[in-house]
């Protein structure tokens, strides 16, 4: 990203590199009017280490005749060290007009980064809900072959009330073959209350772990019906040993 910025009647141009704002010596060297090889002999005058190597990067540039020359680029920080001794008044306008260029790239490298932020944020929501959409297809489909299984095979009847035995084989077929779980409606209600107690207090930005909740629930009461038996030979034997 860049930036176009008039000082002292000279255009530069301020860059984003690696998420820091830089100018280069030529552009300094022009707006403080001063020599470039006596800027470039300054940098160089400089201890090199490691907020040298960190802030003043070598470039080259092509002149107006077409010779590849050095340059620097230059953060905040390096040009703030580099301008600290040029004096007089205009060099103190200049260095304002410098810092304000800064303070306005820096605030739209910011803005661009909290819309980042935003456009991730976004696009996980569509994630979450793409997700969800995709579980219901899934468990609409199943419900639709279940009907079908049952019209065709006649295992149960629903043109009667099913007894407790039934009820429960019908859950049981439900859990291994279709990963459906079948709620009474005071079931339902402590599976809510489960859920929505655990999760009293919710934000929106929240929603993925309510939805986590219900997964764990819905899971647990599914490996139950899954594996009815195994669990109920264990209950009894419990009962029995106590």
């Amino acid at each position: 990203m860049k930036n176009l910025v008039a000082i002292n009647g000279v255009n530069i141009e301020l860059e984003v590199a690696n998420d820091q704002v830089t100018t280069t010596s030529l552009a300094i060297a022009n707006v403080f009017e001063k020599r470039h090889d006596n800027i470039i002999a300054q940098i160089k005058a400089l201890p090199q280490d490691e907020f040298n190597a960190l802030n003043f990067k070598a470039v080259n540039y092509k002149d107006k005749k077409g010779e590849i020359r050095p340059c620097y680029n230059l953060t905040r920080d390096a040009f703030s060290l580099l301008v600290m001794g040029f004096t007089g008044e205009k060099a103190y306008k200049w260095k304002i007009a410098f810092i304000k260029a800064f303070n306005e790239m820096e605030k739209r490298l910011k803005n661009l980064e909290q819309e980042k932020m935003q456009k991730l944020a976004f696009r996980q929501s569509l994630g979450y809900k793409s997700q969800l959409k995709q579980q219901k297809e899934k468990y609409e489909n199943k419900i639709k072959a279940l009907q079908y299984e049952l019209e065709k095979k006649n295992e149960l009847s629903f043109k009667r009330k099913l007894n407790i035995d039934q009820l429960i084989e019908l859950r049981k077929i439900l859990a291994r073959d279709y990963e459906m779980v079948c709620f009474r409606k005071w079931e339902y209600m402590l599976f809510a209350e489960s859920v929505s107690t655990k999760n009293y207090k919710i934000e929106k930005e929240n929603d993925f772990f309510i939805y986590k909740d219900i997964k764990e629930n819905f899971n647990s009461k599914l490996d139950y019906w899954q594996n009815y038996d195994k669990y109920e030979e264990m209950f009894r034997n419990w009962k029995w040993k106590k």
